[in-house]
């Protein structure tokens, strides 16, 4: 429970940002998901922020028994912190519906919801596995099992930040969408134009140089008016 605690409210807090400071607006019902998921986490630890968790869960319920609309936001809640992947999906798919360049967004899409998936699946074998179960299992102390689990939490949420970083990156490097491009093809204009000014300047200053070291007498002679200098 400490584990799914800790992923499922740093998740909910970062999807919440998102959320309230980008245009990512379409993370707001994996959110409430995540953070339903949290607070039943809570509610399950045997301490005074379990008891408090429970009664706010059961203050919810009986509320939401006189409020159909609070029912139905309780159902909707209950209902999304059970399919927050879809959600997440859903989410990637509202991001591609409004990027400008569709095609592009969604091949990165791709890179980066796939990449960050199988980093969670990779933690969760990880975990599951019997040799670390066995180790986690002869922790004898329930303190200290409390904080592996809590280790946990927050590898997972790393693996999975990891994961979907490296996808989107990806993304960027393979799928450049038309305004990378285009700022590229500016980048590359404009250091070809600082090449040429800088080759044009060396260039005018050698010749200055030149006309510098040319001796009188040399003058004259190649413009046939070589006469005897006073």
């Amino acid at each position: 429970m400490y584990d799914t605690l800790v992923k499922s409210t740093i998740f909910g807090f970062r999807n919440a940002d998102k959320v309230v400071n980008t245009d990512d607006k379409g993370r707001i019902f994996a959110d409430i998901g995540q953070f339903t998921n949290a607070a039943r986490a809570a509610a399950q630890l045997d301490n005074v922020v379990g008891k408090g968790a429970q009664a706010a869960l059961d203050a919810m319920g009986h509320v939401t028994e006189k409020s159909k609309v609070l029912g139905y936001a309780k159902k909707g809640a209950s209902w999304a912190s059970k399919n927050v992947n879809p959600l997440l999906i859903g989410a990637a798919g509202y991001r591609v519906l409004v990027a400008d360049d569709k095609e592009t967004a969604l091949k990165r899409e791709i890179f980066g919801m796939t990449s960050m998936f199988g980093a969670e699946a990779a933690m969760k074998q990880f975990f599951k596995a019997n040799s670390y179960q066995a180790f986690v299992n002869k922790i004898p102390n329930s303190k200290v099992n409390a904080l592996v689990k809590v280790a946990e939490g927050v590898l997972f949420v790393m693996g999975s930040i990891a994961g979907s970083t490296l996808g989107y990156k990806l993304g960027e490097l393979f799928f450049p969408g038309k305004k990378e491009k285009a700022e590229k093809l500016n980048n590359n204009t404009q250091k070809l134009n600082e090449i040429a000014a800088t080759s044009l300047n060396r260039t005018n200053n050698q010749n200055n140089e030149d006309i510098d070291n040319i001796d009188d007498s040399e003058y004259f002679a190649v413009s046939g008016q070589e006469k005897t200098l006073a």
